[in-house]
């Protein structure tokens, strides 16, 4: 498995929560920008949210995941704990 942090390009680290479960924290040192996964541009972060409850819209679990939306750009990116992946949402 990759490391904790190259899971989530940098923003999330993956780790057991105090319930057993699998949850992200914000890394300390994360990123100021990550690349878009279709043109490669590198969008800028404008916030960070972890350990939210919620559905992931890849694997439909419940889980404490990691949100993160962009400067300038509708899209949101959500940091499923289990099945650890980066899942990005379409903006409105």
């Amino acid at each position: 498995m990759a490391s904790n942090s190259a899971l989530f390009n940098g923003l999330f680290e993956h780790h057991t929560g105090a319930d057993g479960e699998p949850c992200v924290a914000r890394h300390e040192a994360s990123p100021d920008a990550i690349p878009c996964p279709t043109t490669g541009h590198l969008l800028r972060v404008a916030t960070i949210d972890a350990a939210v409850s919620a559905i992931c819209p890849s694997c439909s679990n419940r889980g404490a995941g990691g949100f993160v939306s962009f400067v300038a750009d509708l899209r949101m990116v959500y940091a499923c704990p289990l099945c650890c992946q980066l899942v990005w949402l379409a903006g409105a």
